[in-house]
């Protein structure tokens, strides 16, 4: 694909999501996607490895029982040929206890014949987990972030 080609499909499905569009979705996805974000389940069952279309459209309809969302922006999409990545801003309204829920979502997407085949999506999960929890996470024993525990890779 070519790095227009990939850009568009990447849009089509941002914007399908963002309409709630499942069967639109579903056919945006190649039979066979490797797809995983990487959240806690516990926080965000929807969440995880799923293989498929099946997988990944029920992991979708997860995030729509869970949540309603009210901001879905993609201010910063890099493409290459059949490879996307992206920046998302989200906001979402908890349906369980009406709370808002904002958070970025990096997002790392491969393409053929204009479906999405591998997907790799990032969120800041403590900090999301704190906001649905609605109180700060308890660390205790946590090492410190003094400088000789930072490292870099």
């Amino acid at each position: 694909m070519t790095t227009d080609e990939t850009r568009a499909a990447l849009n089509s499905i941002t914007d399908a999501f963002k309409r709630g569009d499942h069967e639109r979705l579903v056919s945006l996805y190649d039979d066979d996607i490797d797809w995983v974000l990487y959240a806690p389940l516990l926080v965000f069952p929807f969440a995880g490895q799923r293989r498929g279309k099946t997988e990944v459209l029920a992991s979708l309809l997860g995030v729509y029982q869970q949540f309603t969302i009210t901001k879905y922006d993609v201010p910063l999409i890099l493409a290459d040929g059949d490879r996307a990545s992206s920046i998302s801003e989200i906001a979402a309204t908890m349906r369980s206890t009406g709370r808002t829920v904002a958070l970025r979502l990096a997002s790392f997407s491969q393409f053929r014949d204009g479906k999405m085949i591998h997907y790799r999506g990032f969120i800041d999960s403590f900090d999301a987990a704190e906001q649905v929890l609605g109180h700060a996470l308890d660390i205790g024993d946590a090492p410190s972030l003094a400088d000789d525990n930072i490292f870099v890779l």
